[in-house]
């Protein structure tokens, strides 16, 4: 006989599995265009194509850090901000 199923018993919710699916999505795109930047690099492209390709790793960086941000909450936020703080007084 099945019965309703209890979501605590199955570990996470639908809202949060689609959380972390659109992270991953967004940390896939993002290593794509790292591996393409590297490729760029191994192939010698000119030097708009490099632009463009350093560009675009940039901005799905800092995108996917930015999505992570949003959808996990402001705490991911602080933590990165913390770790940049830290980062930047032991250059110091």
């Amino acid at each position: 006989m099945s019965g309703p199923v209890d979501t605590a018993m199955t570990g996470s919710h639908p809202a949060q599995r689609r959380r972390w699916m659109w992270i991953k999505l967004a940390g896939i795109v993002c290593l794509l265009s790292w591996v393409a930047l590297a490729v760029g690099i191994g192939l010698d492209v000119g030097t708009g194509t490099m632009l463009v390709l350093a560009t675009l790793a940039a901005v799905t960086t800092e995108g996917t850090i930015w999505l992570a941000a949003s959808l996990l909450g402001v705490s991911a936020y602080q933590a990165r901000r913390r770790l940049w703080e830290k980062l930047r007084s032991l250059g110091r």
